[in-house]
């Protein structure tokens, strides 16, 4: 509803400025128009902050929250856990079996797939196109 809005001042301008002809009282209403526009996307920003509070407050993490959580943690494990132990292993016992390295060519694949995934939804929020 509200892109419409937005698409819908630069036409009432037009026929404002063709339907009155007083410049002071077409420049007043635009002005009009434009603060009923400003004050609907307020609105919308508005319901959509206690829309968000609300979910926070749930506390319920989504498939992309524990996905994120879980490739975080894997890649944590093999860009830092696992060589750090494996060197701090190999001085101070090294007849202690080595911590396994894991593949992280699976986690890179989901962690781009979900950055793709959150820069697309992004755009589209900030186009307005998707709610």
């Amino acid at each position: 509803m509200l892109p419409a809005l937005g698409l819908l001042a630069p036409l009432a301008s037009t026929l404002i400025d063709r339907l009155i002809p007083d410049k002071a009282e077409a420049e007043k209403a635009k002005a009009e128009i434009a603060a009923e526009v400003q004050k609907a996307e307020i609105d919308l920003a508005k319901s959509k902050m206690e829309l968000a509070k609300e979910d926070a407050k749930s506390g319920k993490g989504g498939f992309r929250d524990w996905a994120g959580k879980l490739c975080i943690l894997s890649l944590g494990y093999a860009w830092i856990a696992q060589p750090l132990l494996t060197w701090v292993l190999t001085l101070v016992a090294p007849d202690v079996a080595l911590p396994p390295s894991i593949d992280s060519s699976e986690q890179y694949a989901m962690l781009t797939g979900m950055l793709g995934l959150a820069g697309v939804r992004s755009f589209d929020l900030a186009k307005g196109s998707r709610k």
